[in-house]
């Protein structure tokens, strides 16, 4: 919905500035924010406290239009490569346009892990898929 919105006003101010013969920047909206579809916001966060992980993602679509959900959390570990290696993961179904998940894992080892949170988002039967990763903690 807001980015139809938006669509509209910048068609609104360009076709206005078009025809009073005034040049208007078109950077209304940045050209490095992501373009989602059924998607508002999306977070994956990681905290550690000790030798627990607890890892937090919250996913907000459009009231109205997103009926569904579907978060994979992945808590992963950097390798000696400096490669990624999957640590554990939990699946949650949200049924509603917005959600948070809070999954915790105990007894982690020396290193540095990530969360990476897999947020697919329903319309119906479209969707789509939306990958965001923490920042990088060590202990």
């Amino acid at each position: 919905m807001i980015k139809k919105v938006t669509s509209l006003l910048c068609a609104v101010v360009l076709s206005t500035s078009f025809a009073v013969g005034n040049v208007v920047s078109a950077a209304v909206i940045p050209s490095d924010a992501p373009a989602y579809s059924y998607t508002s916001e999306c977070s994956s966060t990681l905290s550690i406290s000790g030798t627990t992980a607890t890892c937090d993602s919250s996913v907000t679509g459009y009231y109205n239009e997103t009926t569904k959900i579907v978060i994979k959390q992945t808590l992963q570990k950097k390798n000696s490569s400096s490669d990624w290696d999957d640590v554990c993961s939990w699946n949650n179904t949200i049924y509603n346009y917005r959600g948070s998940v809070t999954n915790t894992k105990n007894s982690l080892s020396n290193g540095t892990y990530r969360l990476k949170t897999v947020a697919t988002v329903y319309a119906g039967t479209a969707n789509e898929t939306i990958t965001k990763y923490s920042k990088e903690k060590t202990i």
